[in-house]
């Protein structure tokens, strides 16, 4: 039988600092499944996964819409036949889980080692988490659907913040178990514990809200070119207010530079280890629609010689 722990949480709340965590204190064979909105993964390169792990990145969509589910289906069923012990699952930021038992159900016929659920944890970035909340659903669903919930980054929020985050958790998940944390710093064992107590609480399945018409307008920006590190901060800062998460790789005159950050809290530093990357690869998703396009492009022609490429 293989554990399998959902990770769901808002943009940029903390899933793959979490994972990476994870993972590090395991010593059975472990799967994980890497699910972005956008066409580029990022996530997959920011695993720290020990050698051997299985690793599935699925990308362009929720794996809880119809746009990229069967694939998600297809993973489960391929990997309920590599004898793994424990199966990580990193949701999108706005993914729905409101369906995913009724996948389970669905694919119990066609597995070859039943997958025993341990629930799913979801982050919560103290900084944001009450600003999207009554403006997007799946992050409703996302702690509705939890058995364990992380206010995550406590360390950039006040007293009145966080008050303001337990408020909005208790009323919605009161029977979750709740953590605070600074970088995702929770014991494994002590998460499967204390979701093991609220086993019993778990809501009945419902259809995700996950479709093409919610998922958020995402674009990748690429090229060979490359900027100074002020002309990068001074792109980001132009089009961060227009977005929900930023993150990827920038070429810069410095080297390489990994970009990370939701709304205005960003950050870009020397990424070393990923230097063998010769191009700009960096997702953008969008909070004002199809005009990030205009406002991407606007910004990007203010500190390159060369037109960029969008996609």
């Amino acid at each position: 039988m293989t554990e399998l722990l959902l990770l769901t949480g808002f943009l940029g709340a903390g899933k793959t600092t979490l994972l990476n965590r994870l993972l590090e204190e395991q010593t059975v064979k472990t799967g994980v499944i890497v699910n972005e909105f956008s066409q580029t993964g990022v996530d997959g390169q920011l695993l720290k996964a020990p050698r051997g792990i299985d690793l599935v990145e699925l990308n362009n969509g929720s794996i809880f819409c119809a746009c990229i589910k069967d694939n998600f289906v297809d993973a489960l069923i391929q990997l309920s036949d590599a004898g793994l012990d424990r199966l990580f699952i990193e949701a999108s930021g706005l993914a729905d889980p409101a369906s995913f038992a009724t996948i389970l159900e669905g694919i119990r016929p066609h597995i070859q080692q039943p997958y025993h659920y341990l629930g799913s944890v979801c982050l919560v970035d103290a900084l944001y988490f009450p600003r999207y909340f009554k403006l997007l659903p799946a992050l409703r669903r996302q702690l509705e659907y939890s058995q364990a919930v992380l206010i995550n980054k406590t360390d950039l929020a006040d007293e009145p913040q966080l008050e303001l985050c337990r408020g909005l958790i208790r009323e919605t998940a009161p029977e979750a178990y709740l953590c605070e944390t600074r970088y995702a710093q929770v014991p494994y064992d002590q998460l499967v514990r204390e979701m093991a107590r609220r086993s019993s609480t778990s809501r009945d399945a419902q259809t995700s809200s996950n479709t093409e018409g919610t998922r958020p307008k995402t674009v990748t920006l690429s090229t060979m070119e490359a900027i100074t590190p002020e002309q990068l901060a001074q792109f980001l800062q132009e089009i961060a207010p227009h977005t929900y998460r930023i993150k990827g790789f920038v070429l810069t005159t410095d080297g390489l530079y990994l970009v990370s950050g939701t709304g205005l809290v960003l950050t870009n530093s020397p990424a070393r280890q990923w230097e063998g990357q010769s191009t700009t690869s960096l997702v953008i998703i969008s909070s004002v629609g199809l005009s990030i396009v205009s406002r991407v492009l606007e910004a990007a022609q203010k500190v390159y010689a060369t037109p960029v490429n969008l996609r």
